[in-house]
């Protein structure tokens, strides 16, 4: 896991890899899924699961 820097701005966000071994320039992300669940992610962020799957909706691909 991988921890947010700062506050997503312009649909961006900033993550510190430091802790992750030879991270490269194309690497997968995964923002929720088996682990961490879209429901853990909804808490630590304050609001609902269904929020963040609509505002993800428009930006991921």
């Amino acid at each position: 896991r991988a921890r947010l820097v700062g506050r997503v701005s312009m649909d961006m966000l900033s993550v510190d890899l430091r802790g992750v071994p030879h991270p490269r320039v194309g690497d997968e992300a995964v923002l929720w899924g088996q682990d961490p669940r879209v429901e853990e992610v909804a808490a630590r962020a304050g609001t609902i699961p269904y929020e963040l799957l609509c505002h993800a909706g428009r930006c991921l691909a």
